[in-house]
């Protein structure tokens, strides 16, 4: 059986032109689908990676957001706190070092709606230390009621 398609072949039409048998089709048709599956798979591969991209970069910015807070504090203090931002949860531990006045910083941010770390981010802050006595008790003061929100 020959499907003939007007125009094809030797373009009169007449009958034993050249045209396109049911097979050829068949064999076309089966290419495109083939090509229009793997595009589509590589399209929802592009849109879960581009997902995957944004949500560790938002991970990155809520991790640096916090140590910037602790900066912006001036007086870091031993401990651990945890929080959320958007879809986000982060844990923070403050840890002093060997040397008076520095501090370790880590902070682990993981999606609320999923289990495991999404981005750590470990780094050190400098306070310096305090010689006298009443300075110390000052700084004290000044941190109490920042985090009071007594203003700078």
């Amino acid at each position: 059986m020959r499907l003939r398609l007007q125009g094809a072949g030797n373009g009169t039409g007449a009958p034993g032109g050249g045209g396109f048998s049911l097979v050829e089709i068949m064999v076309a048709v089966a290419i495109l689908a083939v090509a229009l599956v793997g595009l589509t798979r590589g399209l929802t591969t592009a849109l879960a990676s581009s997902r995957e991209s944004a949500a560790y970069s938002q991970a990155v910015w809520v991790a640096a957001s916090r140590i910037e807070f602790l900066r912006a504090d001036y007086f870091p203090s031993e401990g651990e706190s945890e929080g959320t931002s958007g879809p986000f949860t982060w844990r923070q531990k403050v840890s002093k070092t060997a040397n008076d006045g520095l501090f370790e910083i880590r902070v682990e941010v993981e999606r609320t709606s999923e289990p495991g770390t999404l981005y750590t981010l470990n780094t050190y802050l400098f306070d310096t230390p305090v010689a006298d006595k009443d300075a110390g008790k000052d700084r004290e003061r000044q941190r109490d009621r920042r985090r009071k929100g007594g203003g700078r």
